[in-house]
């Protein structure tokens, strides 16, 4: 496993250990980072030196799911998870010692040793990152000391701090050394034995129970297929602070939390796999809608935000989690409400000026942030939005007739049925579906392919219009070799990597891909989904890809990409059998 892109960490831990190099000694080498949602604009906690001698060499490591193992002049250190709230390391070889450098940013800061003598454990008080974290050692003759250098000019800016823990063996012994997250205040090192090869086995037990229910993939994508099963799993943080529920996070890399739409790709794949867990993905954002019918924009264990909506894509999601599980009455009444209230929101608080047609009041609002659809900077009334909330109408007719609510069924079908003729008056032109500026009603002259996405309900349009869209996506304006571009190949505006300008996105391909197997269109749905696991399957779980090149771009570590992999691969599994 490669940690530097993909960190090793722990079903339920705020913790990871990632390889960085950014050409800055100093930034330049193994980390403990936090994955706590204050931490996010800076993550390090520890970088972790081996030492010999009590001085720092050079070493050479190799990762897997679940072992770092540094090799050094003399001996090895290996690490692993115990739990998700603590971290084993091993040091083997005489005078194999580890320095573990905090690298203070403000005076707030610095680590402070605690305990009786001979049982001295040091707590380091992270505050540029908003954390704090326990250093001891549970057996063994080691030696613990706290090297710390405070800036007396006690101010909130940057300062000279130095703070750093030295562990080393007094005699040949090698050492073993804990570090514990400590979600509040403080703690005490608990009295209890520690086995490095007992935590080595429990993680990999851990990994290996969850490997053990994914869906069958063809050979060839098997690796990769746990290669993605592991950004999943090691990406799911525990209960905490604004989190009610296992949260699987975007990312253990930058993105420190769930957003409002990541998290619905991530539950289809879980459906089959984890239906607990894919059902908590859905709910950890609805846990906060709020009285309009809106969730948050996104959320981790510190931090919710409001101002971005993001696609109403849930009423989507849960249709199609209902073709891989089954849900109680309980639930399918928890949905009809949560999609019933979002549905309200966007037909009444997204449509200023009432005219029936929802709108966006920013690119983030569409999760297509910087599509070309908004360059200009307008209130947008974009089809894909419609067409959501259409599919929306269409999931809560199902869910209705499930709990015997005929009314209600045939209300939610009748909208439907009216959204749909709208749709097809106000954004249809010639065939193809077109952005609108909300005051003006002017057609966007856009190449981006987020009006497209409305392809999910050209089953319910006429057939010329069905017909030229599946033309128009399938074709070579925007697939390539890789998959289906954001942005028209051969637009003037099309960028290798500019995110919504060009790339190959997971959750796009997913949506397009039901899409195109609503219009009966299988053979393309199954042509896309082989080239979308074929790219990842070369070029990694990147955020995104070149569009041409298939070249993974900005974070290399994002479990949507995962995901969609996770259900695509099984789906090409099943096609191919």
């Amino acid at each position: 496993m490669d940690i530097t892109k993909t960190p090793l960490s722990f079903y339920g831990s705020y913790m990871a250990l990632a390889f960085q190099e950014n050409g800055e000694a100093l930034k330049t080498g193994l980390f403990l980072n936090s994955l706590r949602g204050k931490s996010r604009s800076h993550m390090n906690v520890l970088k972790l030196i081996p030492t010999v001698s009590g001085a720092p060499v050079d070493y050479e490591y190799i990762a897997d799911y679940n072992q770092i193992t540094i090799r050094l002049s003399g001996g090895e250190i290996f690490i692993c998870f115990d739990s998700d709230s603590r971290i084993v390391i091993k040091g083997t070889g005489e005078k194999v010692g580890l320095l573990l450098d905090t690298q203070p940013v403000y005076n707030f800061e610095y680590n402070y040793l605690l305990g009786k003598k001979g049982s001295e454990y040091c707590i380091v008080n992270s505050y540029k990152n908003l954390t704090k974290f326990m250093i001891f050692c549970p057996r063994g003759s080691v030696s613990l000391n706290q090297d710390v250098y405070m800036d007396s000019r006690g101010s909130t800016n940057k300062a000279e701090n130095q703070s750093a823990i030295e562990i080393s063996p007094v005699a040949e012994s090698g050492f073993l050394c804990v570090i514990e997250d400590l979600p509040t205040h403080g703690g005490k090192p608990a009295e209890r034995e520690y086995s490095f090869g007992q935590s080595f086995e429990n993680s990999r037990k851990a990994f290996q129970n969850y490997c053990s229910k994914l869906p069958e993939v063809p050979e060839k994508y098997r690796d990769t297929q746990i290669n993605a099963a592991y950004i999943n799993w090691s990406s799911v943080v525990k209960p905490e602070g604004y989190l009610k529920r296992d949260t699987m996070f975007v990312s253990n890399n930058y993105f420190l939390g769930t957003w409002s739409w990541d998290h619905c790709f991530n539950a289809i794949a879980l459906a089959d796999v984890d239906p607990q867990l894919a059902w908590d993905q859905m709910a950890v954002l609805f846990d906060y809608q709020d009285e309009l019918g809106q969730i948050p924009g996104s959320l981790s264990d510190s931090t919710i935000r409001w101002n971005f909506a993001k696609p109403p894509v849930h009423g989507w999601t849960y249709a199609k989690m209902m073709e891989k599980m089954d849900f109680t009455t309980g639930q399918l009444e928890t949905i009809y409400h949560q999609i019933e209230n979002q549905v309200q929101f966007y037909l009444t608080y997204k449509d200023s000026n009432e005219d029936g047609i929802p709108e966006y009041h920013h690119g983030n609002d569409s999760g297509q942030d910087n599509s070309t659809v908004f360059r200009n900077a307008n209130i947008i009334d974009s089809p894909d939005l419609t067409a959501f909330l259409i599919k929306d109408m269409d999931m809560l007719a199902t869910v209705a007739e499930k709990l015997g609510k005929s009314e209600e069924k045939f209300f939610w079908e009748q909208e439907s049925k009216r959204l749909t003729a709208l749709f097809c008056s106000y954004f249809l032109v010639d065939d193809l579906p077109a952005a609108r500026v909300m005051s003006t009603g002017e057609v966007i002259k856009s190449e981006s392919f987020l009006p497209l996405m409305s392809l999910l309900i050209a089953d319910k349009l006429p057939v010329s219009a069905r017909n030229k869209m599946v033309e128009t996506i399938t074709g070579c304006k925007y697939t390539t070799n890789w998959g289906i571009a954001s942005e028209a190949v051969d637009s003037g505006l099309y960028q290798d990597d500019a995110y919504w300008r060009g790339a190959i996105w997971a959750p796009t391909t997913l949506i397009l891909i039901d899409a195109l197997e609503r219009c009966g269109e299988k053979e393309a749905a199954l042509s896309v989904s082989e080239k979308y696991c074929e790219l990842v399957h070369l070029n990694g779980f990147a955020e995104n890809f070149n569009a041409l090149t298939g070249e993974g771009l900005r974070d290399p570590s994002f479990t949507w990409t995962a995901s969609a992999f996770i259900y695509l691969a099984a789906k090409v599994q099943q096609a191919r059998a």
